[in-house]
């Protein structure tokens, strides 16, 4: 699930957006993330036993240069749902994970709930308003038209959200429900990550040098 994420660019980009805006909302051809996927924690950090490791590791750059300070770490669990269960959690929520990471000194850090499941009986779906876009920089649309959509994938993110926020006890904690699928991008819900006011060098420089040493275990995902 975490490489579907990974290797589906609009959707990573929907849920980069959500946890880190302030650096996604810069339009700049020459912007992007490197991302590290599953990697051990002791791998970046020698003294850091839990979690056991970090299962996204993202860095955003400009141009040639790694922004260290705007790493983002995010922890990862899978809600496997269904229609007839829709208010199925994980059975680890993953705040312990996620607070460990910003205690440590990432610079930022959050926690994702990627959502898979089944598809509703059709007599559920429900009327929706629906268009094709003709130019999306002139924000043109061919005219509405009614279609019966299956929206169990929007009930289960708003759902999943609704539980993370919740049971979260950590304001600083950036958090996201998205619903992973081999066709179409539903939006995302979530919140931002708050800066770390405690990011020591070590930890930066630690990052660094990572992936000076294991730039091979990234992938480059640039911002257009």
């Amino acid at each position: 699930m975490g490489a579907k994420l990974v290797c589906n660019r609009r959707l990573f980009g929907d849920c980069y957006h959500t946890l880190a805006p302030r650096f996604f909302d810069r339009v700049d051809d020459k912007r992007g993330v490197m991302i590290a996927s599953f990697v051990s924690s002791t791998e970046i950090f020698p003294d850091l036993t839990f979690p056991g490791d970090i299962d996204l590791l993202v860095i955003p750059y400009f141009d040639d240069e790694l922004i260290i300070s705007e790493t983002l770490a995010i922890e990862l669990k899978v809600v496997r749902a269904s229609f007839a269960k829709q208010g199925k959690s994980p059975n680890d929520f993953g705040f312990s994970q996620s607070k460990a990471l910003f205690d440590y000194g990432l610079p930022y850090s959050a926690l994702a709930h990627l959502i898979t499941s089944d598809t509703s009986p059709e007599e559920n779906w429900r009327e929706m308003l629906v268009t094709r876009v003709v130019d999306a920089d002139a924000g043109i649309v061919e005219p509405p038209w009614s279609q019966r959509v299956d929206m169990l994938p929007s009930d289960l993110i708003a759902r999943s959200y609704g539980r993370l926020k919740s049971n979260c006890d950590t304001d600083s904690l950036g958090l996201l429900s998205t619903y992973v699928t081999d066709t179409g991008i539903w939006t995302s819900e979530g919140r931002a990550a708050a800066r770390n006011p405690k990011v020591p060098i070590a930890v930066l420089d630690a990052i660094a040098r990572f992936y000076k040493l294991s730039f091979r275990k990234f992938f480059d995902t640039p911002r257009d």
